[in-house]
């Protein structure tokens, strides 16, 4: 092992080279560049690529995102950071032309009903679905009339839902919709931690009625749509993320093996080296940083073991237009788990983002696995792809009609949960932090698991580490006048 303890300028060391690690990178330069300070930044990543989760392949003409394939607008931070990076001309909207999303019910495909979002806003379009039986949809009138539960103790979202909807609107609706965000188990996830905003709304009047406010707001400006890409697969973000950082700054195939302190620095080891430190931020999923840092501090080691990951995965699969039977005529399909199926949902991609694919082309995406259901990701990615072909012809009635190729990538547990209980754990990893000042916690584990969430949290670990060296800064300069 080579040694690098020391550094003539002050060090940030981010571990991790995804979108959260890049951004916090970039954050630090900016803002040393501004300031004209010398800063050395160090990004170890363990792989031989970076982007993380962000993974754009093309193939004939083609676009495939193996991992998210847009952002949310509705969060500020992606589409700033797109901005910031001068691809604004390369953005890209849905076609809000064909925007329907559909619920497989008893081996058909059922529109949601109109007005639904999160959760739904009118109560009409609900009492004429077939999603619903007439039981169902009765106890969803009863909406407006439940009394908020005003206990301050986290809840699942699951019991949520029923309580305020009733069960079949978990099972059909609310469950495929809410908890395939986060590949999650409604009974397991925290309502506090992954949709705060459906509290809100109980205790200000109820669901329906806050929805319906919500709805009713201006809309944003017609440059926008709620979910937005880039031209060529969202890895563009990542090319432009490390462009904007010196040479040398990153560091592929460095895989992080210890997290140590030495008196006032940080020590960070890879298999090749040991970098001193005047701060760290961990882009790391929690469980990967539990075994870095597990000779570091114990009961952190132990708090961010707590939080479990699960194994999802996406297949593709791209058809020649000519003979497929389906229109493809909305954004995709969400599957409640009562349909016994291995596809959790699929995303009508040519529809979405027409560009993606060459002309006269069609291509669906499939998602996989997820809480309880990871056993149908354990194949490889010939057994994934069959299993998704087998799959969406019998729910898209295709007959005979067969993919012209396919493309899948397996996320080994890499999907983290926030099941009850999580806020509580942030505040024991917190307390924890409090003993190593100059450790910063970024990325998907903690408070968001979307980009615009990890870009925002690498971006504000950086401004605190950063505010760090010019605190650090200050003092020696204070020291040696004195």
């Amino acid at each position: 092992m080579e040694p690098q303890l020391s550094s003539s300028s002050p060090r940030v060391v981010i571990l991790g080279a995804g979108i959260t690690g890049l951004a916090a990178a970039y954050e630090l330069h900016k803002r040393a560049a501004r300031d004209r300070r010398k800063l050395e930044i160090v990004v170890l990543e363990a792989s031989n690529r970076v982007g993380g989760k962000v993974m754009t392949e093309t193939k004939d003409g083609v676009v495939f995102e193996l991992g998210p394939d847009s952002f949310i607008t509705a969060k500020p931070d992606a589409l700033a950071l797109v901005r910031e990076l001068g691809l604004s001309g390369e953005l890209v909207k849905t076609n809000e032309s064909q925007k329907t999303i559909y619920v497989l019910s008893h081996g058909k495909l059922e529109p949601l009903p109109e007005g639904m979002t999160l959760l739904p806003s009118r109560v009409l379009p609900f009492l004429t679905t077939r999603l619903l039986s007439w039981k169902a949809k009765l106890r969803l009138a009863l909406e407006p009339f439940i009394p908020a539960a005003r206990e301050e103790l986290d809840e699942s979202l699951g019991s949520f839902v029923r309580r305020r909807l009733g069960r079949e609107a978990l099972e059909k609706i609310a469950a495929p919709m809410l908890a395939g965000i986060y590949a999650g188990d409604p009974e397991q996830m925290s309502l506090q931690s992954t949709f705060p905003q459906l509290k809100e709304l109980e205790l200000s009047g109820g669901i329906f009625k806050g929805m319906r406010a919500a709805a009713q707001r201006p809309k944003p400006s017609s440059e926008l749509t709620m979910f937005m890409t880039l031209r060529g697969g969202l890895s563009r973000l990542v090319e432009a993320l490390a462009h904007q950082l010196p040479g040398g700054t990153v560091r592929t195939g460095a895989n992080v093996l210890s997290l140590k302190r030495r008196g006032s620095e940080w020590q960070v080891a890879t298999k090749d080296a040991v970098f001193s430190a005047d701060a760290v931020i961990s882009a790391l999923p929690a469980n990967a940083l539990a075994a870095v840092a597990s000779d570091l501090d114990f009961e952190l080691s132990c708090v961010l073991n707590e939080i479990p990951f699960v194994t999802t995965a996406t297949v593709s699969l791209v058809y020649e237009r000519a003979g497929f039977p389906d229109p493809l005529d909305g954004f995709g399909f969400i599957v409640p788990r009562a349909e016994g199926r291995a596809v959790t949902a699929a995303t009508y991609t040519s529809t979405k983002f027409p560009e993606r694919v060459a002309q006269g082309q069609v291509m669906v995406r499939c998602f996989m696995g997820g809480a309880g259901r990871e056993e149908t990701v354990a194949a490889d990615e010939a057994g994934l792809s069959r299993t998704a072909r087998k799959e969406l012809a019998e729910i898209l009635r295709l007959g005979e009609t067969h993919p012209k190729f396919s493309r899948s990538q397996r996320w080994e547990k890499a999907n983290p949960q926030y099941n009850v209980g999580h806020a509580l754990r942030l505040k024991r990893i917190a307390s924890c932090l409090q003993g190593h000042p100059g450790l910063y916690l970024s990325g998907c584990s903690y408070e968001g698991v979307g980009l615009p969430d990890c870009i925002r949290s690498g971006r504000e670990a950086a401004a605190q580490a950063y505010r760090r060296i010019l605190a650090r800064g200050s003092a020696q300069a204070s020291a040696r006048q004195s």
